[in-house]
This record gives structure tokens, sequence and C-alpha cells, in this order.
């Protein structure tokens, strides 16, 4: 299941609207979607047979048996009830599908493009500003030199002042919102470096950014679709814990830590 999400969300924003339908089917009930017929599927879906088929082209399948095959190849047959059950069984299956959607070298390549930065802007908008504010936070407390923009207007004036060495992470689950990209694209022209948090491949955001990390596509969250997912909250842990092994990044964020102490006595 692992390699196929990444390939339909790394398609996705090329899709037809009837493939997209099957698309979000499918990344949204994967174990459902690998136990069904074709028939099924295209009657579930709204879509015809052989469109259906040639989605299953369009993610490096064969054919449909061979995209049923890759999907039960990551599935497995869950019978929980409850909404403590299905919110665990949500979490596994967020985290691992996170993991796999990791790449070891593009992650190495932000840390090296962090760690080298002059200073590094946090951009999100919407639900997307809530991880640049948690991350900006994270990295302010180990002394990066940072600030996070959730506001279009300050961010257009963020990256019209921008200058080589300056890095830019931007947190966009669609990678199609016109403030966001507009910003991004007057950073970039200023020499700064562009990292995307994302969900979706070949898309505005993808095009402009010099490294991506993956998030998981936002219907794999089923009804949590607000506010900040956990594939998202994953990578920011990722990042924090990489940093903090760094002995005077912990010695800073623990000084900030009693300094907070100290003034709430």
């Amino acid at each position: 299941m692992a390699s196929l999400l990444k390939e339909i969300q790394s398609v996705f924003s090329t899709l037809s609207d009837k493939e997209k339908k099957i698309a979000n089917y499918i990344l949204t009930n994967p174990e459902k979607a690998s136990r069904s017929h074709i028939q099924e599927l295209a009657d579930i879906t709204g879509v015809s047979i052989s469109s259906i088929t040639r989605f299953a082209k369009k993610v490096s399948c064969r054919n449909f048996v061979e995209m049923k095959v890759r999907l039960a190849g990551g599935s497995e047959s869950k019978e929980e009830e409850g909404i403590e059950q299905q919110l665990s069984s949500s979490y596994r299956d967020m985290l691992t599908d996170v993991q796999d959607l990791g790449d070891r070298d593009q992650l190495q390549k932000v840390l090296a493009h962090m760690t080298k930065a002059k200073r590094i802007f946090i951009y999100g908008l919407g639900s997307s500003g809530l991880a640049a504010q948690e991350l900006n936070y994270r990295l302010s407390r180990m002394g990066f030199v940072c600030e996070s923009i959730t506001d279009p207007h300050l961010m257009v004036i963020r990256s019209t002042l921008m200058q080589k060495g300056d890095v830019i992470l931007a947190f966009s689950r669609s990678g199609q919102t016109v403030d966001l990209l507009q910003s991004i694209s007057k950073g970039k022209e200023k020499g700064a470096v562009v990292i995307a948090f994302t969900a979706f491949g070949e898309t505005p955001l993808t095009k402009l950014s010099d490294v991506i990390l993956w998030t998981v596509h936002p219907l794999r969250n089923h009804h949590l679709l607000t506010g900040l997912d956990l594939s998202t909250l994953y990578l920011i842990d990722r990042i924090s814990l990489y940093f903090l092994s760094d002995s005077k990044r912990e010695e800073k964020y623990l000084e900030t830590v009693e300094a907070i102490k100290s003034r709430e006595r």
C-alpha cells in the first residue's frame, strides 16, 4: 500500500475529475478497495470500468488486478469497533503511511539547509498555519533565527526582503494556495531555498520547491481533516529530535524551559 499511496499522491493533481474520485476512494478506504471487484469499485465511485483501468495504469499498475494486489499487500482486515478502536487504528495507519512516504535523502537535505540558514521563515495559511507556528515555537527555543508567517500580506513583505541564505519552510496540503505561492515565488527570486511540506505532487508548490517532504493525503485522516494532522506533526517531531540531538541546541532549549519556569514563579 505504501508505494501505491505515494504514487497516487504524486500524480493526484494530474488526474481527471473521474480519476480523482477513484483516488479519493482508494486513499480513504484502501482495505475495502483491495477486496472490491472492478464493477463494484466503478459503482461506488460513479465512474466507468474503463476509467478505473486507465487510473490503474496511471499509478504504475499494469491493470486493475495488479492494483488490487498492491493494495492488499499493505492492508490488514480490521474488524475493530468503537470510537477508541477506530481512532487507534487511524493513528497506526497514519504513522505507517508517513514513515513509508519518507525519503531519508530528502530529509537530510532539509536538515542541511536548515542548519546553514541565516534565517528561516515558516509559511502556512489556514490550518497549515498551526503547523508553521508549532515548528517556529520549537526552533526558536533551540536558538534558530526564525519566524512563522500566517498572514498573506506579511508573507509578501517578508519574501520581498529576503536574501540569499534564507530558507522558506512552506506548509500546504494542496500546494495550490495562491497567496502562498505568490510569496514563495517572490522569495525564490530573492535567492531563498524553498522546502515544501505537502500531500500532493505535480503542483505549483512542488515545482517551486528545492526539497519536498510528504505528508499523508488528507482523506487518509477520514473525518480528522482540520487542524494539525498527525503526519505533519510527525515530520515536525522528526526535525525537532534531530536538532535536539545536538548538545548545544539542547542546552539552549533547556535554558528556555528554565526561563519560562522562573517567569511563572
